[in-house]
């Protein structure tokens, strides 16, 4: 039997060096290293064979093939990697392996926290495609390590100083955890220049295209100016931007070559070292003498569109770059109350982007548009809740909640009546929280009604610079003094603007409509969009047609919707306008339909924005008006994008520009709503916000008229509005 080994950098080398130290191994060791990978030829030619360990060689390759027969043991260096993937899952052995992982970093942490979560999460790297073969790619081979790490045939050999909860976490799910000090890295004879006390570790984010060059250069020539300082470059730095940095008085340039945690092994005792975020930061302590490490965090002006904001916030914090902010260490504890399917599904996946420094609770209120259990698992699909249970809680005990949790952050992802429930409960905390609501996709058209409910609020979440700015004039019209922040729709993955994953003019394999409960409100409308979608059916007879509901007959939804499609379909069926299997109904996840080769089709759905998201042919149904009636005035100026009925039953689907792509929906990575959110924590806890409960006793009454209307069946609120209304036309007979 034997133990395979697969890397693709320096670091991940050594690591398989010290891991075959540290876990006994008496196996021959075969370590495959891509040389294609950037940097690696240049170091393999650097690396003397002669320090291998007895037993272990090391190969150049160009790719990795399976496993072999007799081996036992594989050794992952990147889990990430789409080459290893590849490798992993071409071969039945792998099925019955032990796995050891290496470190490699920051990226290891990564490779941690998504193994040992009880759902699914591809490895898949945060800046990488999103493509939907590398999603299933990266799927599959969480399976295979998962399942590999919960039956106990996963170690992780690690030289870095991991977090309690994540050690917690990977010993619990059945991992084996073996710690080093990097015995072998640190007696290895490498023969390096004298080093000066002054050292700046090279970073590959400009050749990764995640930071721009001029800042970074700005940053080396401050520290020059202080003093002379010696530069180790990156094994990915491109040659362009080492030439400006040697035009840089004061900086002395060093080539790539071994990894630093060899050469600077014999850095002067006391040196200094500056970086921007870095894995070394975690291993030079070990291998130097009393390092004195200084890592800045990157400004948020240095990002790239290529940069998402998961990864930014995790780069900056995951290598301590973070550490002079008072807030870093403080996990805030953020509580989210929502009454339906939609908004919990809006608020799980929000909370989702705000990252590992917040403390979420998720809680479903009780009322007349609480979902199904079938309706919360499909809401809560594809978010960290996925597979966990939501907390239904009575309204009477929602100030009891509060008190248990002492939330920093209220965020009241509901429909307006139960916002404001939420939001008067919230204000009589003896520590008020922060307030937050928006709304769960597409917020145009912004209306006083919606923003009257949420006017003790102290942040609304808009989704686009035109919502913001839809909302900030609503805001200051009825006087309600909220900050309208930016955060990105949380179910939209693509970093930059997606482009057309279709050839222009292919017909779909299937088309999904996604209905919206209130418009178009006339029955006969609704029947011309059925009976058009059966007609691209019967003249494309390889495709399907799928009729996506968000609830079965008898469900609730946010909205209530007098003419269903599946009333509808049923009725046409028995005139004989339609016939059975033309329309096929299906109800779940819609991330499950958008698949490759499916079209969308909507009147005024967010389903839009996930389909165009991944790509795909869409189509905003124009018939009926693009406007604020129908809901859908947000696609107004979307190009191809819009369409007739006509369009649909010839099958003719477009895409918009990227101009309008960037301008609604789609606009660059930042992190606002984080640092939004973190804002109004630190403000609760200091105290700084102000007193609401007067103001929440003055509404007293719009509270209760509020729980009377969630209390109430639908007919009940329904008969409400029609008396009111008829009151006030006594009341003002000529309007």
């Amino acid at each position: 039997m034997s133990t395979l080994c697969w890397v693709e950098s320096p670091l991940q080398l050594l690591s398989a060096l010290e891991a075959h130290t540290a876990l006994g191994d008496t196996t021959e060791l075969e370590i495959l290293a891509r040389i294609d990978a950037p940097g690696m030829r240049s170091f393999l030619d650097r690396f003397p064979r002669g320090w291998l360990p007895t037993g272990v060689t090391l190969t150049p390759v160009g790719s990795f093939a399976p496993p072999p027969p007799g081996t036992s043991r594989v050794l992952l260096g990147d889990p990430f990697s789409g080459q290893i993937q590849k490798a992993l899952l071409s071969s039945p052995r792998s099925l019955r392996a032990q796995y050891v992982l290496l470190d490699d970093g920051i990226a290891t942490l990564d490779a941690v926290d998504r193994l040992t979560s009880d759902r699914p999460r591809p490895l898949v790297r945060s800046r990488a495609s999103g493509s939907p073969a590398r999603t299933v790619l990266g799927t599959t081979a969480w399976t295979l390590l998962h399942t590999a790490l919960t039956a106990g045939r996963f170690a992780w050999v690690t030289g870095m100083d991991a977090d309690p909860e994540t050690v917690a976490a990977f010993t619990a799910s059945g991992g084996k955890l073996r710690h080093h000090d990097f015995p072998f890295t640190r007696g290895v004879p490498v023969s390096e220049p004298e080093i000066g006390p002054r050292i700046v570790i090279g970073s590959a984010m400009v050749a990764d295209r995640l930071i721009a060059a001029a800042p970074y250069l700005e940053w080396l020539r401050g520290l020059a100016a202080e003093g002379p300082v010696e530069y180790f470059v990156h094994r990915r730095e491109e040659r362009s931007l080492l030439d400006e940095i040697r035009t840089i008085d004061g900086v002395h340039v060093r080539r790539a070559g071994l990894p630093v945690e060899i050469r600077l092994a014999k850095a002067p005792a006391g040196a200094e070292v500056f970086s921007l975020p870095t894995s070394a930061v975690r291993t030079l302590p070990v291998t130097m003498q009393d390092p004195r490490i200084h890592v800045s965090a990157v400004p948020p002006e240095w990002w790239t569109r290529q940069a998402p904001d998961a990864l930014r916030r995790n780069l900056n914090r995951e290598s301590g770059a973070a550490e002079d902010d008072p807030t870093a260490s403080t996990r805030f504890t953020v509580v989210s109350v929502s009454d339906s399917e939609s908004y919990l599904k809006w608020a799980c996946h929000t909370l989702d982007s705000l990252g590992p420094d917040f403390d979420i609770h998720v809680l479903l209120v009780d009322s007349p548009i609480l979902p199904t259990r079938e309706q919360i698992t499909n809401a809560i699909a594809g978010s960290s809740w996925d597979g966990r249970r939501i907390r239904i809680v009575n309204r009477a005990d929602l100030a009891a909640e509060f008190e248990r949790l002492r939330p920093d952050v209220v965020l009241a992802a509901a429909t307006g009546p139960v916002v404001q429930q939420v939001y008067a409960t919230a204000a009589h905390l003896e520590r008020r929280p922060g307030l937050v609501s928006g709304l769960p996709g597409v917020g145009l058209p912004a209306t006083s009604k919606g923003m009257r409910y949420r006017r003790l609020g102290d942040m609304f979440i808009a989704h686009s610079e035109h919502e913001r700015s839809a909302y900030e004039e609503v805001a200051e019209r009825v006087g309600v003094p909220v900050e309208v922040v930016l955060g990105r729709l949380p179910m939209l993955a693509s970093v930059e603007p997606p482009e057309p994953a279709f050839a222009p003019g292919s017909v779909p394999r299937t088309v999904v409509f996604a209905p919206q409960a209130k418009v178009p409100k006339e029955r006969a409308q609704r029947i011309d969009i059925l009976l058009a979608l059966a007609r691209f059916r019967r003249n494309f007879s390889d495709s399907e047609v799928v009729v996506k509901v968000r609830s079965r007959p008898g469900e609730q939804e946010t909205h209530h919707e007098e003419f269903t499609y599946v009333s509808l379909i049923e009725e046409l069926l028995a005139d004989g306008a339609l016939t059975e299997g033309e329309l096929r109904i299906e109800v779940g996840p819609m991330a499950d339909f958008l698949q490759p080769g499916t079209a969308l089709v909507t009147v005024s759905s967010t389903a839009a924005l996930e389909s165009l998201d991944r790509g795909l042919q869409t189509m905003v149904i124009s018939d009926f008006g693009v406007n604020e009636e129908m809901l859908n005035i947000a696609f107004e100026g979307a190009g191809e994008t819009l369409g007739t009925l006509d369009d649909l039953t010839t099958g003719r689907f477009g895409f918009p520009s990227r101009t309008w792509l960037a301008a609604n929906y789609f606009q660059e990575p930042n992190t606002e709503l984080v640092d939004a959110f973190t804002r109004l924590a630190v403000r609760s806890r200091e105290r700084q916000l102000s007193d609401l409960r007067g103001a929440a006793r003055v509404q007293d009454l719009r509270r209760l008229r509020a729980e009377v209307r969630t209390l109430s069946p639908a007919p009940v609120v329904k008969a409400y509005k029609a008396a009111r209304k008829k009151l006030g036309e006594i009341r003002n007979p000529h309007g």
